[in-house]
């Protein structure tokens, strides 16, 4: 077992390296992990951590084994993204596929082929606004399809996952990512991580908003386009492992029924938007596009962990590091390489962290300008 640390109010955080998982735990938990790491045996563990802290050495024992027992819970466990492990390469590619959608970015052309109405339904709604008719070759060319039950995407001719029945939202991440990847020209390896969060930016800083699935990020985010901030990316946030800035990602901001009508009054155009709906994840959105198609990239100012809660008015308060970093850790990627783990520690440490409760937009548009003029 190797492994990083940090310390934070008052415990620590320790990275698993065999396993890229993450722990927050107490000094004498971490004492355990420490004792364990440098070889010294089950048997004699108990003893120096009864001596340590001066407790029994039943309680002793007792501690130290239910601490190795969450240690090898975490390594018993599978870090890889589904789909990405080691797989047989499909030998079947359909002849006839349902559409094929060409995509511009930045001057690229991402030609998408889909073999079902099902597949189209999973990627292009949030990508619709960079489809261009057009009939020149493509840059980078993605077949998503079925080979028995198991979903496939292929990307420039070479298989990069496949996932059984109910894991699509897989495919839906990978995809992102290897167009992430090319919309930058990097590797998996290139990026710290990628954050389900919202990320806006203003005067050459970003910030992050993070929270559950309905906490108000996505809404946030358009209130706040339309009020001059540029939308980097909604739901899917890729930060860079050399600089830790926060990059741009072309999917439109995904508005959801209940933040409809907020919304209409500041982007009319939500009136006339197609619905998706999508069983899957329980939600019937519209889609708004955001309004910049550069490859902007900025360093972060601030995690905002966001929740929505009607007549709350307002209220922006600093949160704990550890409460934070619980939050943050389980719905995102993060790189598995150990400087990226190293990169992504300093990083999380280095910013502050604010719960903000609201109802209020002028309120909140309030807040997030002071997060950035440093006025709080």
């Amino acid at each position: 077992m190797s492994y990083l640390e940090r310390s934070v109010e008052n415990k620590k955080i320790v990275w698993l390296k065999e396993t890229n998982r993450y722990m927050l735990v107490e000094i004498p938990a971490y004492d355990v992990i420490c004792m364990k790491d440098k070889g010294l045996s089950p048997e004699a563990i108990p003893g120096r951590i009864s001596e340590i802290y001066d407790l029994p050495l039943d309680e002793a024992q007792r501690f130290v084994n239910e601490v190795i027992k969450i240690v090898n819970q975490s390594s018993e466990g599978n870090s890889k993204v589904p789909g990405t492990g080691a797989y047989e390469s499909p030998e079947y590619v359909p002849v006839r596929f349902y559409s094929k959608r060409n995509y511009q970015i930045n001057g690229l052309i991402y030609a998408v082929e889909y073999e079902t109405a099902q597949l189209e339904h999973l990627i292009h709604p949030k990508f619709a606004h960079l489809e261009r008719n057009i009939n020149i070759e493509a840059d980078h060319f993605y077949q998503l399809f079925y080979t028995g039950d198991r979903s496939v995407l292929r990307v420039n001719g070479v298989t990069v996952g496949q996932w059984p029945p109910g894991e699509e939202h897989y495919l839906s991440g990978k995809f992102s990512m290897e167009l992430v990847n090319r919309m930058y020209g990097k590797t998996e390896s290139d990026w710290m991580g990628v954050f389900h969060a919202s990320a806006i930016s203003h005067e050459n800083k970003s910030i992050l908003f993070l929270g559950d699935s309905g906490s108000g990020k996505s809404t946030i985010c358009a209130v706040l386009m339309a009020h001059g901030f540029q939308l980097l990316a909604d739901d899917f946030v890729p930060v860079d492992g050399a600089t830790g800035a926060a990059c741009y990602f072309p999917a439109a901001v995904s508005v959801k029924k209940n933040a409809l009508a907020p919304l209409i009054g500041l982007f009319p155009q939500l009136c006339s938007a197609a619905e998706f709906n999508f069983p899957a994840m329980d939600k019937t959105v519209r889609y708004l596009p955001p309004t910049a198609d550069n490859l902007a990239r900025y360093s972060c100012k601030a995690l905002v962990f966001v929740r929505y809660q009607k007549k709350s008015g307002c209220k922006l308060e600093k949160m704990s590091m550890d409460t934070a970093f619980q939050q943050i850790v389980p719905d995102s990627w993060i790189s598995p390489m150990e400087e990226n783990a190293t990169r992504f520690l300093d990083w999380f440490l280095e910013l502050p962290c604010y719960r903000l409760t609201y109802s209020n937009n002028s309120r909140m548009v309030a807040s997030i300008e002071k997060i950035f003029r440093n006025d709080l």
